[in-house]
């Protein structure tokens, strides 16, 4: 497997960590008898869980462009420094924009810095993707 297919497969288990988080938050705040009911009242949450929340629909948002891309270039085997160092920035930002989102941290502006530092790793799988030769026609 690729570097970069297992940067995605972890990226995903950070989204299914995030989701948990987010769910016992959930779960904290109404109940357990919430939890296992109908859930016809929505959560109400605030603080970190609310943050939770935010914070994993924003990584899914993400994930969805760079698994895509991840998937494109490794169906048309384009494998790069590049492409590589781009999966590692994203993973590693994403997980630092979720520590400080959770907790609340966004001095100097370290989210946002986060953000778009595992925006451009997505940006450089892009740009190899699509500046990448194409195959010849068979």
């Amino acid at each position: 497997m690729t570097v970069e297919l297992t940067i995605l497969a972890w990226s995903t288990v950070l989204l299914i960590v995030l989701i948990l988080i987010s769910a016992n938050a959930n779960i904290m705040a109404m109940g357990l008898e919430w939890a296992i009911g109908n859930r016809d009242t929505p959560a109400n949450v605030s603080g970190w869980g609310a943050r939770a929340r935010r914070t994993y629909l924003n990584h899914l948002e993400s994930l969805l462009v760079f698994g895509l891309l991840v998937i494109v270039a490794h169906l048309g085997n384009v494998h790069t420094s590049l492409t590589v160092l781009g999966a590692q920035l994203f993973l590693g930002a994403r997980i630092i924009y979720a520590v400080l989102y959770i907790a609340g941290v966004s001095a100097l502006a370290s989210r946002t810095l986060a953000f778009f530092v595992g925006l451009t790793g997505t940006i450089m799988i892009a740009y190899a993707v699509l500046t990448a030769v194409p195959a010849a026609a068979m």
